[in-house]
């Protein structure tokens, strides 16, 4: 009922979203992924979209036009190769997030309630023409009065209810894709889930402002790669003031190319910094597009924009150099192993077929000069084989994949000649070394013969309070079989469905016994009620018909 009543709120934004995505061709979309409901779709979209652009760019043009939650929500499916085919993923990474700027009147006014106080209070001046605009924070320069130059990113009005409602919708949308048989295997409401947690931290400017502060700490005082300080006396969970970097954006490079050796330097230097972070600090910055990287005067790089990081644990940092040792060095057995363990597969899956596929997709890699093979094109075909084979990979892996192909663009555009392998491959070689040094092994063994001997210890206490119970007759075993859920998933929705209908037919024949009263006598108001039960009894139907 409380679902029922979630979608009655949403119809309006429903109907919107519906409109989009039938300017756009959602009705071929059906029609491909051989949904029932897709000859109806046909007939309540009778227009046809233009047939020059392709699915994957009507998709992208769908998002933009129904705004910020939905753009960002494209943005997080193009980290995502595991779920989209390469097509959607190239298109999907053109998604722009700029909008028209917000008037300075209201970005102060923001400060002000944020701070209870004046800006001028706060900054000596701040600049009202916007550094850069996006639809959920705009940024303008300012100075303090203690001097400093810093960046202020500031949270836009309004935000929360809109994305509120679109999640919402998202979510519902989410559990009706999960009954497709074709869809259920990529967890549609698991996705809308974490992009929920992502959405919601990116609104969060103490999320960011932490990311900063602590991969700041952790590259210390590298002389190569900077990162901004932090005002934090000056920030809020909608204001962020940051040092103000000089320089120019790496992007500049695209029409002006640096000095051959100054261009190698740069791009070993990043490479360097975003692999300390992967494999030294489990925590790294998630979105090294070249955007976010600042040329400064000094010879230095400046490194913003905190909103994504990831985060690996040393068990999923093992993982990952096993994974990119055994894809360089062609052991197609141990990757589809890799695959398999790691991955989350939705039937079973033949090794051997798997190892086999690997070989003739990845074998065009072989033969090839280490600076002639490009890792990102490694991991966009690992997951496609994966996709192909109806296999899941956890998204902490997705994401280090897809940034290590953003990586490799900067690496190129700082030096158009050199490729990333080559110029990671003595700090992973270093990494390797590292990790099956003598005295790491040892820390290891100590480590796990600890847990054994603890183990050991509460075996005699677990088995006699189990042979206690046995005795007794308290003794539960539980078991748990993953058909089951989803029976009882689909008997709570018939059970909800059949309570539905009972509630729409007696509302039905209420309204039609007053809307056609017994005698002349009886009062409007009879008919008034009678009206609005064919509403609400009309819009419950159509609830069940949106869910499908």
């Amino acid at each position: 009922m409380w679902r029922s009543l979630r979608t009655i709120r949403s119809i309006p934004r429903i109907k919107d979203i519906a409109f989009v995505l039938g300017k756009h061709g959602f009705h071929q979309v059906a029609s491909s992924l051989q949904y029932p409901l897709r000859t109806h779709l046909k007939r309540l979209f009778k227009w046809e979209p233009d047939p020059v652009i392709h699915q994957p760019e009507r998709l992208r043009l769908a998002l933009e036009e129904l705004g910020p939650t939905f753009i960002k929500f494209g943005q997080l499916l193009s980290t995502r190769p595991d779920l989209l085919p390469p097509e959607y993923i190239e298109e999907l990474g053109k998604l722009q997030d700029e909008v028209d700027p917000t008037a300075f009147k209201e970005i102060s006014a923001v400060i002000e309630e944020e701070f209870k106080t004046e800006p001028a209070r706060l900054f000596q001046t701040i600049n009202p023409t916007p550094l850069a605009t996006a639809s959920i924070a705009q940024v303008h320069r300012a100075t303090t009065h203690a001097g400093d130059e810093v960046v202020l990113k500031v949270r836009k009005r309004g935000l929360q209810r809109v994305i509120r409602q679109d999640l919402q919708v998202l979510g519902l949308l989410a559990e009706f894709l999960s009954s497709w048989p074709g869809v259920r295997l990529f967890d549609p409401e698991g996705v809308v889930r974490l992009f929920e947690r992502s959405l919601q931290r990116e609104l969060d400017f103490d999320f960011e402002r932490h990311n900063l502060l602590s991969i700041r700490r952790n590259l210390g005082d590298d002389s190569t790669v900077y990162v901004p300080r932090v005002f934090p006396e000056l920030s809020t969970k909608r204001v962020l003031a940051m040092e103000y970097l000089v320089g120019e954006k790496l992007t500049q490079l695209r029409s002006r190319p640096l000095d051959p050796e100054r261009g190698e330097i740069l791009a070993a230097n990043i490479a360097s910094c975003m692999l300390k972070q992967v494999f030294e600090h489990g925590m790294y910055h998630a979105d090294p597009h070249p955007g976010n990287f600042i040329l400064m005067p000094d010879g230095r790089v400046g490194l913003i924009d905190f909103g994504s990081v990831g985060k690996f644990t040393q068990e999923m940092m093992d993982d990952l150099l096993t994974l990119i040792v055994a894809l360089l060095r062609r052991n197609y057995s141990q990757v589809a192993r890799w695959i398999l363990r790691r991955g989350r597969p939705q039937d079973d899956v033949d090794q051997r077929a798997l190892s086999l596929e690997l070989v003739d997709v990845l074998d065009q890699y072989y033969g090839l000069r280490l600076e002639e093979i490009q890792i990102g094109g490694l991991f966009n075909s690992l997951f496609a084989i994966a996709l192909r084979h109806g296999i899941s990979i956890p998204a902490p892996y997705v994401l280090v994949g897809r940034t290590f192909l953003t990586l490799e663009g900067v690496v190129r555009l700082c030096s158009p000649k050199l490729e990333l392998l080559p110029t990671i491959q003595p700090y992973l070689t270093e990494v390797v070394r590292r990790r099956w040094s003598a005295d790491r092994l040892l820390r290891e063994a100590w480590s796990e013969a600890s847990d054994i001997l603890v183990a050991l210890r509460s075996y005699p206490s677990n088995i006699a309070e189990v042979l206690a119970r046995a005795a007794e007759g308290r003794l539960r075993v539980e078991s748990r079989i993953p058909e089951i859920a989803g029976l009882e998933k689909r008997i709570e929705q018939s059970s909800n469905r059949v309570q539905l209908a009972v509630l729409v037919c007696g509302l039905m024949i209420s309204s039609a016994i007053l809307l056609f009263p017994q005698s002349a006598s009886d009062d409007s108001f009879s008919t008034i009620l009678g009206a609005i039960g064919f509403v609400v009894g009309l819009l419950l139907v159509l609830t069940r018909v949106v869910r499908g």
